[in-house]
């Protein structure tokens, strides 16, 4: 057995009991648990690669706050969240040279990476309490514009869910290996992935993202300015 397919068992091993006991025991106590625990299969990703560390934790943050921004039931709030902790699940699979390759990617590697959605896809789909996630998960690098993968769908056809770990997680990815409490740092990110606006992303949606960011920035910088001058 190689040591990915032993990895593969492990993850999908640890999902399936998670959801087991989900069904199982008190609600209230299981959202908060189950929540951990995705938050813990997350990490099985950062440790394989470089300069994650949070970053799980942060594409789920922030697909919250949009999602409750929007308008969003709770319930369909829940699930961007649990979709953003697993987004990145199928890289567990992806070779570790390519995952941490510091210069740019061959064609060939570009496309083996492309695999993560499909593959994250596809574990979670075998979890019949997260099946329900699996095409937010599938379809979160298809771009506004027609252009992403893996299927190539363009606009509205892109669920409203995808289009929201799509901002998330290319921010997220634009702060890897940073200082993620630095909130000039942050909106230094956001700066960065704005000129994809209506090209990768969704306006409406990344309109709403920019201005949590923003507030959030100004909170913490005015906070800072405060205690400086106290």
């Amino acid at each position: 057995m190689s040591f990915t397919t032993f990895v593969y068992i492990v993850v999908m091993g640890s999902v399936a009991f998670l959801c087991y006991y989900a069904l199982l025991w008190l609600p209230r106590q299981i959202r908060r648990d189950y929540r951990q625990g995705l938050q813990a299969l997350a990490r099985t990703v950062e440790i394989r690669e470089h300069g994650t560390t949070g970053i799980a934790r942060l594409r789920a943050h922030y697909a919250v706050e949009i999602a409750r921004r929007m308008g969003l039931p709770a319930r369909a709030v829940q699930d961007v969240e649990f979709a953003a902790l697993l987004q990145e699940i199928g890289k567990v699979s992806i070779p570790y040279a390519i995952l941490n390759k510091e210069e740019p990617l061959t064609a060939d590697e570009q496309e083996v990476l492309k695999l993560h959605s499909v593959l994250s896809q596809r574990m979670v789909e075998q979890v019949p309490s997260l099946a329900r996630l699996a095409s937010f998960i599938r379809h979160h690098h298809e771009n506004w514009d027609g252009s992403g993968y893996p299927d190539g769908l363009q606009g509205e056809e892109i669920p409203l869910a995808s289009r929201i770990l799509h901002i998330v997680g290319d921010y997220a990815e634009a702060l890897r290996g940073k200082d993620l409490d630095n909130a000039e740092i942050r909106w230094q990110a956001v700066q960065q992935i704005e000129h994809s606006k209506g090209i990768h992303y969704d306006p409406r949606v990344f309109d709403v993202f920019r201005a949590i960011v923003q507030a959030e920035t100004f909170r913490q910088t005015n906070l800072f300015y405060h205690e400086r001058c106290a």
